[in-house]
């Protein structure tokens, strides 16, 4: 087997371990669901719930992609190969470890699998690191990619520490220490990823022209400056003038550039030739607007203190306020996208696997067969259902929708590799 065939077995892999973490995260949300009930922070059953998702679903599926998208869109061959196998299985043992440790409140198994997922990420993350040192010319898509993968570095260490904390029960400032785990994570890694990739790949996939270099320049810049703001609060006493400002002022530039973002993304599809909708369009279209959502969340939650919120909605609405804006920017945005660029990767993996069932139909079985695009839509209605459903927090029946969407999805992207 050359490289080239490791790479898409590998990358293949990653996304059909992701597509069984994704039923099961429904559906430990559904039998867990009078966690939401309570508040957020360090609620042992809320975070091992989250992991299975940010950890078991999205960043499997980034880093099997990243294997084969990256030297698509950046020209470089990642550098270490090699590691593909054992860091993939290591990530796997570990996340299990991590995840039923976290939710039985086990300090030594969420030690243990805090410490070697630490390990097969960190490994992950210098390979690509590594790769990008050979990009002979660097635009903002590859700006994005570098920094989007130094806060996934930085992101990493503070996450090791949190679990740790659990072991040797530390107690520095953990709140402020979570807050910038969670911001480094999902708007520093993912979201910042998210960007770089689509300033490539939407014009790639939809023959689009790419928007004026100034939008991406200041987006960027905007949004680096929130998280250097976010951050940098942690290092003031909590509470003091300088915290509340560098917060707030991090939380308003972090809303601005996502938005500056929503609105670039939908700039480049307005530009597509071909104006015919897909079900990755739908897909896309949708994550926008679940994700404009979540910023006017956020900025809600950003403008009135927590105690005000509690005042104004109720001690139970302002948690569902925060679980809401979770909920929308984690899996009805970052979820969705990344949803619907499966229905145009995974076929393409497996068309590059055997040519000859590109020529039979690995994208005629996802695009051309009538029956087979109805099923794609009825899936997509089901997870717009239920991502609507848990915004006015039925959340077991959300869970419900959402699992049996994810269920037939994982069956539908599972038959295009037979």
């Amino acid at each position: 087997m050359n490289t080239t065939d490791s790479s898409i077995e590998i990358a293949l892999k990653h996304i059909k371990t992701a597509l069984i973490f994704l039923p099961v995260f429904f559906a430990v949300m559904f039998f867990d669901y009078k966690s939401f009930n309570g508040y957020f922070f360090m609620n042992n059953k809320i975070i091992a719930l989250t992991h299975i998702f940010t950890l078991g679903f999205l960043l499997m599926v980034i880093m099997g992609a990243s294997y084969m998208l990256l030297p698509v869109a950046l020209g470089v061959k990642i550098a270490y190969e090699k590691l593909f196998i054992p860091v993939y299985y290591g990530y796997v043992i570990s996340l299990l470890l991590f995840v039923i440790g976290m939710h039985y409140l086990w300090g030594d198994m969420i030690a243990a699998g805090g410490i070697l997922l630490f390990v097969s990420v960190l490994i992950y993350n210098l390979n690509i690191l590594a790769s990008l040192k050979k990009v002979k010319k660097w635009d903002y898509s590859s700006l994005g990619i570098a920094f989007s993968y130094s806060y996934l570095l930085i992101g990493l260490s503070v996450g090791l520490y949190l679990a740790l904390s659990f072991y040797f029960k530390i107690g520095l400032n953990i709140y402020d220490i979570l807050q910038d785990h969670i911001y480094l994570m999902f708007i520093g890694f993912v979201i910042m990823l998210f960007i770089a990739v689509s300033y490539r790949l939407l014009p790639m996939f939809y023959m689009t022209k790419a928007p004026d270099n100034l939008y991406w320049k200041t987006d960027l810049t905007v949004i680096n400056a929130g998280i250097i703001a976010m951050i940098a609060s942690s290092f003031f006493g909590n509470g003091s003038a300088v915290h509340i400002y560098l917060n707030e002022a991090g939380g308003w530039l972090l809303g601005a550039g996502i938005l500056l973002y929503c609105y670039i993304f939908l700039g480049l599809m307005l530009k597509r030739l071909k104006k015919k909708f897909d079900i990755t369009t739908f897909y896309l279209y949708a994550g926008i607007i679940f994700l404009v959502a979540a910023v006017i969340a956020g900025l809600v939650i950003n403008a009135v203190p927590q105690e005000k919120l509690s005042v104004l909605i109720g001690i139970n609405g302002a948690y569902y306020l925060y679980y809401i804006f979770a909920f929308l920017g984690l899996f009805s945005f970052a979820g969705m996208v990344i949803i619907g660029f499966l229905h145009k990767i995974f076929p393409f993996l497996i068309s590059l696997k055997a040519f000859e069932k590109a020529k039979k139909g690995a994208y005629g079985k996802l695009f051309s067969d009538l029956k087979t695009k109805y099923f794609e839509y009825v899936i997509f209605a089901m997870f717009l259902a239920g991502s609507i459903l848990w915004i006015f927090y039925l959340i077991q029946l959300a869970a419900s929708v959402l699992f049996a969407a994810s269920l037939l999805l994982m069956l539908h992207i599972f038959s295009m590799g037979r």
